[in-house]
């Protein structure tokens, strides 16, 4: 009996059939199990950090602790590449960062206001030393757009019930004429703009249920033409009009400006001139008239002005303009890209600049930026 038992153990012991072949053949298959197993349990524990990593990146102290560190060499760089920034942007870009020891500019970037303000700093520390000579100054103000132009990207919209109210949206008439209304009231259904009398009284206004072109311009700058229906008017108990306009979801965004716009209302002077198409020199080429007329400026910026005057001047005609409230004597040369018709009888010359002076551009943006 015990001899029997010792047996039945040793047969047990090797698997049963008590073959040493069975006994090799089965050992790698639960090596190949283990090694699974720990293969897996490798992969869970590693993704379980990469989770706890990208969290704590996500975390808000994370995001804190980046925005209220000082600005590094790196996040310039990345900044930069990301956006196709040149180097010398790049380079300047650093300068500003240094010498105002800014908080990290990839997360300033996302506010207009903290942009402009940085700027502003690093344009007065600069003015304190005299370290900014004129192209210097002009590279300052093409980045300083650049990134502006780069926070308004990340604020679109998509619907008019994303505008603002107390901004302006801008009615376009069938001459193509361009009324500012001002936007009152926003609601689920409708969104509501005040409208001047003398356009509530016209015979050229609106018509209830027809459909017209709108543009709006957000508070960063981003500009889109529309095309809503206006559904009612209503007089307000002070006199006032008030049109009633559907929502749309169908806006189109408008390219973007090579330079920021200020809207005026300034004198300036024009002068007719000529082409010199045979001249040998860059000062010879234009031939400026001594015959001076005024107009008032609607707008300019680094890039061209709108002149309104009461001259049907024809499109694509050269000119010269000066603005003496700007401090510019220059005659800054520049062709008349779009004359458009106003109701009140005058005319509107929409200039594009072909020869500017760097230190006149300079000027023009010191006044739109009011540094």
């Amino acid at each position: 009996m015990k001899s029997y038992i010792i047996k039945a153990a040793a047969k047990s012991f090797q698997g049963g059939s008590g073959s040493p072949l069975e006994a090799r053949q089965t050992a790698p298959i639960f090596l190949i199990i283990m090694l699974l197993v720990i293969f897996i349990l490798i992969l869970s524990v590693a993704f379980f950090i990469y989770k706890a990593i990208s969290s704590y990146f996500k975390s808000e102290k994370y995001i804190e602790k980046q925005k209220n560190r000082k600005t590094k060499r790196d996040d310039v760089e990345k900044l930069c590449k990301h956006n196709h920034f040149t180097k010398e942007d790049e380079k300047i870009l650093w300068e500003i960062c240094k010498i105002t020891e800014c908080n990290n500019i990839r997360y300033l970037i996302k506010s207009n206001a903290e942009i402009t303000d940085l700027f502003r700093q690093a344009f007065n520390l600069a003015k304190e030393t005299n370290s900014f000579d004129e192209n210097q100054i002009n590279d300052f103000f093409v980045i300083l757009y650049k990134l502006e132009l780069l926070a308004a990207q990340g604020k679109q919209i998509s619907s008019t019930r994303q505008m603002t109210v107390g901004l302006n949206i801008t009615f376009i008439n069938m001459n193509g004429e361009l009324y500012p209304l001002k936007i009152e009231k926003i609601t689920k259904d409708f969104f509501i703009v005040a409208v001047p009398p003398f356009i509530y009284n016209s015979p050229q206004k609106p018509e209830p249920l027809s459909k017209q072109r709108f543009t709006y311009k957000t508070k960063e700058g981003l500009a889109y033409n529309l095309v809503s229906r206006v559904v009612r008017y209503e007089e307000t108990p002070d006199k006032n009009y008030l049109m009633y306009l559907t929502h749309t979801d169908h806006l189109i965004s408008q390219a973007q400006r090579h330079f920021k716009r200020d809207f005026i209302d300034v004198q300036c002077d024009f002068y007719p001139l000529t082409v010199n198409k045979s001249a040998q020199k860059e000062e010879e080429k234009y031939i400026f008239s001594e015959k001076k007329y005024t107009g008032k400026m609607t707008n300019i910026s680094g890039g061209g002005c709108c002149i309104q005057t009461t001259l049907p001047i024809k499109e694509g005609q050269n000119i010269s303009v000066t603005v003496p409230d700007y401090g510019i004597d220059e005659k800054i040369v520049g062709i008349i890209k779009k004359t458009r018709k106003l109701q009140n009888g005058n005319f509107a010359l929409h200039i594009q600049f072909l020869r500017i002076s760097t230190k006149s551009r300079n000027k023009i943006y010191l006044a739109i930026y009011k540094f």
